[in-house]
């Protein structure tokens, strides 16, 4: 594969495809019916406020695939522009302006709640989205059970409270746990993490937790004071929170201020989410437990991973910001449906329908710089899982993880045609 790739970072960053390693690709170009304009895609995400600690790091994950992408001769010779758009609260007006406007592909959004609403819609127009985060469990479960052109790369809420879950127990120790609470944010994705951690955690400790906190602030609260005092006055042996972005830094810095990591142990499904903005008291005094969804940039270590140093390079050299899972959702959710147009045109001798696209979608394997990605029969992509502690990097400058641990797909969700709460229920 790399003999035919030319050894290039670039062509083993976005290795699963010959199409796009250049192997066969003046084959293709030669053969196919392939269109000459470029393709049209469309990305909603934050742009702005609070949320965009997120939104821009999957905006710049996003163009960094594009760019590697067109680096290597584009899709059959065709190149990708990216149209990138604030997603606010109109996930559906921006997904039908990209309709409107002829996109090839929409990606994003970041919100569940906006990603439920638009799903239906995507249903109905007929041009596949692939999201790049928006993790809500009942997505593919109520909302769109039987989806033909609405695809999600990253996991989803129940992998990562399972991986949650799993890391308390290992790192607290099942015997040292009787106590749960939580703070996490109150709209659809906090309450479906909560949902799934406390589930698993009644599960994987022997008879059971006592839920003593269940706390749900506003998306964007300034103020967390009231329920950093019900943490301090109930001491729950572990606090899960999947608060994300600004939200883990005004949490994280309240909590500290107001002594609560010495009452509890704080484990988190996206607190990495903020490396960029926690200060290093806070990091230190917390010794938090983190998931990093999909994708931590040290593991495995990265003289040993060259698609890792590469795509943490560039991130820092070009963006200024330590790469986190979200700014792989950007990158693997373009990978994800570029390599499986590339396969397409290969196998059809031509540019393929966006039906040929879902179906060809539907059970795709491909590779990122986080390793090995399925895109499941049921439309939601899986891929490991990552949890580690947080702590702080002289050499970095920010929050690293250490002691990571990674999970396998099939650890952490349930199998197709088993709900989340069934499998859960049932283990």
């Amino acid at each position: 594969m790399l003999a035919a790739a030319g050894g290039t970072a670039v062509a083993t960053a976005l290795a699963g495809c010959s199409t796009l390693l250049g192997g066969s690709q003046s084959d293709v170009e030669g053969e196919a019916d392939v269109p000459d304009e470029p393709i049209q895609a469309g990305l909603q995400t934050f742009t702005e406020g609070a949320a965009a600690v997120l939104g821009l790091q999957a905006q710049h994950g996003a163009e960094l695939a594009v760019r590697r992408i067109n680096d290597a001769g584009g899709i059959a010779g065709r190149e990708m522009e990216l149209d990138t758009v604030h997603e606010a609260d109109a996930h559906v007006e921006n997904y039908t302006q990209f309709v409107d406007e002829g996109k090839d592909v929409t990606f994003g959004p970041i919100s569940s709640g906006g990603h439920a609403a638009m799903a239906p819609e995507v249903e109905s127009q007929g041009v596949v989205n692939v999201s790049t985060d928006g993790t809500v469990t009942t997505l593919y479960e109520g909302t769109v059970e039987d989806p033909t052109y609405s695809f999600r790369f990253q996991n989803y809420d129940v992998m990562e409270c399972v991986t949650a879950a799993r890391e308390a127990v290992s790192r607290v120790g099942a015997d040292e746990i009787d106590t749960i609470a939580g703070i996490n944010p109150n709209y659809a994705f906090g309450q479906d993490e909560w949902k799934f951690f406390e589930l698993a955690m009644n599960q994987l400790v022997d008879g059971g937790v006592d839920s003593v906190y269940e706390g749900f602030p506003d998306l964007g609260a300034t103020d967390m004071a009231t329920h950093i005092t019900e943490i301090n006055n109930v001491q729950p042996d572990v606090t899960f929170s999947s608060q994300w972005g600004g939200d883990v830094t005004t949490m994280m810095n309240q909590a500290s201020a107001n002594g609560m990591f010495g009452n509890t142990q704080l484990v988190g499904s996206v607190l990495y989410s903020a490396v960029d903005e926690l200060e290093r008291n806070v990091v230190e005094e917390a010794d938090a437990i983190s998931g990093s969804r999909n994708w931590y940039w040290g593991f495995p270590d990265r003289s040993r991973w060259a698609p890792n140093d590469d795509t943490f390079g560039a991130a820092r050299d070009e963006w200024d910001i330590v790469p986190t899972a979200h700014f792989m959702s950007g990158y693997g959710a373009v990978t994800a449906w570029a390599t499986a147009v590339a396969k397409l045109v290969d196998v059809i001798g031509g540019w393929p329908s966006q039906d040929q696209i879902a179906r060809g979608l539907e059970g795709h394997g491909f590779y990122t710089p986080a390793g090995y990605h399925v895109m499941s029969a049921g439309h939601q992509g899986k891929s490991n899982a990552f949890s580690g502690r947080m702590a702080w990097s002289e050499e970095v400058g920010a929050a690293v993880l250490e002691d990571v641990n990674a999970y396998a797909p099939q650890e952490v969700s349930p199998p197709e045609g088993t709900t989340a709460e069934e499998w859960v229920n049932g283990w």
